[in-house]
């Protein structure tokens, strides 16, 4: 077989070798390890225990379908995250939070914490503040990877997409070159 036959055919399987690495590894990541429904009346708690396996800054939301309909903002609550039997960290609604993390519907963020892949957590939420009337919209807490770790792991599908074409199309090259090309010893 021809030298540019060998290298065009590793080319392509280069390519298709990364894009499969890539696809199974980011089809076993959990970018949303918490998505339960709650009762946001004042007094009720809600604990959640959760493993994570993709390091980021992981946003605590309230996120509601029909939100439009009802105010998020009246909702009150205060957090704990928990790891190893250490606080990692603790607010409420009462600060200031970033913007949802891309959920579908509405959804107000109540905090914030650094994870790591590989531990376990667990969120402790005691509502302060109830919206009853919110219980027509059925309201989750979740926990998810922040919008900034979703933009970095869509930036390097962007690259392993291009590494994969760059192999694929000069691996596609080299055999055509290789099958119809003008012959010439090895």
């Amino acid at each position: 077989m021809q030298t540019k036959l060998k290298v065009g055919v590793g080319l392509m399987a280069l390519g298709v070798g990364v894009w499969a690495a890539w696809s199974g590894w980011t089809g076993t990541r959990k970018v949303d390890p918490v998505d339960v429904g709650v009762n946001v009346t004042a007094g009720q708690s809600v604990e959640e225990k959760f493993k994570l396996n993709y390091d980021g800054l992981y946003l605590i939301e309230i996120a509601a379908e029909r939100a439009e309909e009802v105010p998020l903002k009246a909702v009150g609550a205060e957090w704990t995250v928990w790891s190893c039997g250490q606080e990692v960290k603790r607010g409420s609604t009462a600060e200031a939070h970033s913007a949802p993390g891309g959920s579908g519907g509405s959804a107000r963020v109540i905090g914030d914490f650094t994870g790591r892949a590989g531990q376990s957590y667990e969120l402790q939420v005691a509502f302060t503040a109830g919206a009853r009337e919110l219980e027509v919209a059925k309201p989750r807490l979740k926990v998810a990877v922040s919008g900034l770790a979703r933009e970095n792991l869509q930036a390097a599908s962007v690259l392993v997409f291009s590494t994969m074409f760059i192999c694929e199309l000069f691996g596609m090259i080299l055999v055509g070159v290789g099958l119809w090309g003008p012959r010439q010893p090895d």
